[in-house]
């Protein structure tokens, strides 16, 4: 599982939702519109898949053969975009081309989810599971920052033209996906049981709104992981709003790329260690703040006009961008703390299709920009954060038992066979 997740997220640094396609849609089509698009087809397919996908989760005998050839059929698709790019067709097309190959990939995503949860929930103590997540956006975060330089590299290269560039990108992320997806044959699960019984989609979604009743500290997290997302719909155009507040160069544009690589890397630490150190809960609060933080600080810069500041103030920005939206781990981990091995699945199934109608808040935040401008987006993504730090204080470390804290050694190899 640390190997699957490094190169999970070295392949999604190549295409970064929030950094490197946002500009790759921009260059070709100057859309923000379209940006924001990208970003909801990239949570909301996965999303839809999920939901699909839920009432047959715990029907699945071998769960790591399931997560493993899916992951193999799905993590290549990156490579057709490479003879797409360079057909003689419009940039609109192309970015449309694109667009339903995200979905696709992150559809695939969808279906691996819920079950690669349950999997980690049963396999991995509660107090390695920070651990193991900081660890895998540690080394994931390094790696990804060997993507983002062969990234800057290629948009930076004055010898080759947009297509070009990006078909090297798409390619990159390509290969290290698949070997994402190799590393995932060589897990290995507990002696679990399974659900026999015929699924049924009405009943398993309509016991939902009980289970956020009978545990009102789920119900919490699952209120201010949707405050999270609301106040992360501004993630996707922090840059792009900086290239055009500051006039930036297009180095200077990959400079702020890297950047935001280089704080999922510094997330992936911090987020680990405070897992580690304080809890779960405590990722969830300090994640909030800083969200608050960011949002506020780009209406003062909107107040105080480009004229007055250096484009330097973006840097600090654009990390603390990069490390919020590696937050979800401690979403996650939190979750299968508060809840029983029979209800895992239900609970991160709810915490998701809850927070599924939010996802498209960054569609809607790109019209808002085009008709409106940045300053109403950046105003909703701070109010957003405030509650959700509020309601973040009500927090607490998990008390009493819990069949999610208790883990069993693995099976030998005999046994498995």
């Amino acid at each position: 599982m640390l190997t699957e997740g490094i190169f999970f997220l070295m392949g999604f640094a190549f295409i970064d939702i929030n950094a490197v396609i946002p500009v790759f849609i921009h260059s070709y089509t100057n859309s923000v519109f379209l940006a924001g698009l990208a970003s909801t087809l990239y949570h909301a397919s996965s999303f839809v898949m999920e939901i699909l996908i839920g009432p047959y989760v715990k029907r699945i005998r071998n769960v790591p053969r399931y997560v493993s050839w899916l992951a193999l059929l799905f993590r290549p698709l990156p490579l057709l975009m490479v003879p797409i790019l360079f057909m003689n067709i419009s940039p609109l097309i192309k970015v449309g081309s694109f667009l339903v190959m995200y979905a696709l990939l992150r559809g695939g995503d969808g279906l691996i989810y819920i079950s690669w949860g349950d999997l980690f929930g049963r396999t991995i103590p509660s107090e390695k599971r920070g651990l193991l997540m900081g660890y895998q956006q540690l080394l994931g975060g390094i790696a990804s920052l060997l993507a983002g330089m062969v990234v800057k590299t290629v948009l930076d290269h004055p010898a080759l033209i947009d297509d070009q560039r990006y078909a090297i990108i798409f390619s990159g992320s390509a290969v290290v996906l698949i070997i994402s997806a190799l590393a995932l044959f060589f897990t290995r699960d507990l002696p679990h049981s399974i659900d026999t019984t015929k699924p049924n989609h009405w009943q398993y979604y309509r016991e939902f709104p009980g289970h956020l009743k009978k545990n009102p500290i789920f119900a919490n997290v699952v209120l201010i992981r949707v405050l999270s997302t609301t106040t992360h719909m501004v993630a996707p155009f922090i840059i792009i709003f900086g290239q055009q507040f500051f006039q930036l160069s297009s180095q200077e544009v990959s400079t702020l790329v890297y950047l935001q690589i280089t704080g999922g890397l510094l997330g992936g630490f911090v987020w680990g260690r405070i897992s580690k150190q304080f809890g779960h809960h405590r990722v969830i609060q300090v994640s909030m703040l800083t969200g608050f933080i960011l949002s506020l600080t780009i209406i003062l810069l909107m107040i105080a006009g480009p004229v007055r500041l250096p484009a330097g103030i973006l840097w600090p920005l654009v990390v603390i961008n990069g490390m919020n939206l590696n937050n979800w781990s401690g979403f996650i981990n939190h979750t299968i703390d508060i809840a029983s091995s029979e209800e895992r699945t239900i609970y991160l199934m709810i915490s998701n299709l809850v927070i599924f109608p939010f996802t498209f808040l960054t569609f809607i935040a790109g019209i808002m920009v085009e008709s409106l401008g940045y300053l109403p987006i950046f105003i909703i993504s701070t109010l957003a954060a405030a509650v959700a730090v509020w309601r973040g204080t009500k927090l607490n470390f998990p008390e009493g038992p819990s069949e999610s804290l208790v883990v069993t050694p693995l099976p030998s190899k005999e046994s498995d066979r």
